[in-house]
């Protein structure tokens, strides 16, 4: 497909993924650069304390995982194009719809349709947890630390990745510190779907995979009680973990759907 930097089309509501006393998870459609597309926004109520591996920490009412169509990835790839350009426009137009600023909102983007987001809430003792996953695996599995760290380029020539985008917000309150634990929390949740369904290194099929090697997370704080520990010894840390590992099982489970002989490398 020949892309033109047409900007985007206006955002059209698809269909709702969630909705609490304070949060509500919409799916939305667009087209960037003449591609149709699609994008998740998990609208909160008022500010919300949040913290973002790729916007860092902030006071939000927005995240949003978005949707590139592979022909935009290529395009922005080859022609050494910046996501940032591209994902400021798109929130300017999510902005635009819900009357927020753009400080407000926190950013992530896939190569995964949002037509497989995954959610899964787990409440109790006063607690809830809500998680969001997307998840592509299938060619930058890796086991970290282990698995060279190539680069998403090799001898000129831009390599097909996946992701796996874990979304996660409470009702208890998290300062900076508590969120920043959360993402120990959130990882080790998600390497255990990892395990349970055997998922193994795209580079050494016999290793099993820790992740992919462009895995974000965006963690969201509440507003009813404080919790100081998000850790695996806590009830939040307990329930935080269940509800991530379950979130991704579903979405990685829908990729290994497409692919029945993944395990085997791809052969019969």
């Amino acid at each position: 497909m020949q892309l033109e930097n047409t900007g985007y089309s206006p955002v059209t509501l698809e269909r709702e993924v969630c909705s609490l006393s304070v949060i509500k998870a919409e799916v939305f459609s667009t087209r960037v650069w003449g591609a149709p597309a699609n994008l998740l926004a998990v609208f909160f109520d008022e500010n919300h304390a949040a913290l973002s591996g790729t916007d860092g920490y902030g006071s939000i009412r927005l995240v949003c995982n978005c949707y590139l169509p592979k022909d935009l990835c290529d395009y922005l790839h080859f022609n050494h194009k910046d996501y940032d350009d591209y994902l400021k426009d798109l929130k300017q137009e999510v902005a635009s719809f819900y009357s927020l600023e753009t400080q407000e909102i926190f950013m992530l983007s896939t190569g995964v349709s949002m037509d497989e987001v995954c959610y899964t809430l787990e409440s109790g003792d006063k607690l809830w947890v809500c998680a969001w996953v997307t998840a592509g695996f299938k060619h930058n599995a890796m086991r970290i630390g282990v698995d060279k760290g190539a680069g998403l380029e090799v001898e000129g020539e831009c390599q097909p990745c996946g992701t796996i985008n874990i979304i996660t917000a409470t009702n208890a309150w998290l300062d900076s510190a508590a969120l920043a634990s959360s993402f120990v929390t959130v990882t080790e949740a998600k390497v255990v779907a990892l395990q349970d369904l055997n998922i193994h290194s795209s580079f050494n099929p016999a290793l099993q995979a820790t992740g992919t090697g462009t895995d974000q997370i965006v963690a969201v704080s509440g507003r009813d009680f404080g919790c100081r520990y998000v850790g695996g010894h806590t009830r939040l840390g307990e329930m935080m973990a269940r509800a991530v590992t379950s979130a991704c099982r579903k979405a990685l489970s829908i990729q290994l759907a497409k692919d029945p002989n993944y395990h085997s490398g791809g052969k019969e």
